[in-house]
């Protein structure tokens, strides 16, 4: 019953981790979204360079203040795979990755074994309208 129990509160973790991180990148991918349609065009080849990393930092500061808000340390998070796909014509995107490396729930002494670590990952894409 113990170990069904202790198996339980790992899986809870994982869980609560796993959905604290969708709803983190949710965010992030809406303020991206937001920041495209209200004038950083992205793909504009004037100051694309510097609109990608404006949007990109903002992205990454929402998750990090939402995980930090929840209760999850920032620091075991990273943003891989950014891609801009940038077209003349029709709709246009950006996608990223998140990871989470979630921590061990019980002691590493204790007698039960359990993962060393859990990794979450999600993968966004934003859509956002051409700026021709």
């Amino acid at each position: 019953m113990t170990t069904l129990l202790l198996g339980l509160l790992v899986w809870w973790q994982y869980f609560q981790a796993s959905q604290i991180l969708t709803r983190a990148a949710g965010d992030g991918a809406r303020a991206a979204h937001t920041l495209v349609t209200t004038g950083t065009a992205p793909c504009l080849v004037a100051n694309a360079a510097a609109n990608k990393t404006s949007i990109e930092t903002r992205v990454e500061t929402i998750i990090r203040s939402q995980l930090m808000h929840s209760g999850l340390s920032a620091s075991k998070f990273s943003i891989s795979n950014k891609l801009w796909q940038c077209s003349s014509t029709g709709t246009e995107s950006f996608s990223f990755d998140v990871s989470y490396q979630l921590p061990s729930f019980l002691n590493s002494n204790s007698f039960l074994q359990e993962p060393t670590s859990l990794n979450i990952t999600d993968s966004i894409v934003v859509h956002f309208p051409s700026k021709t």
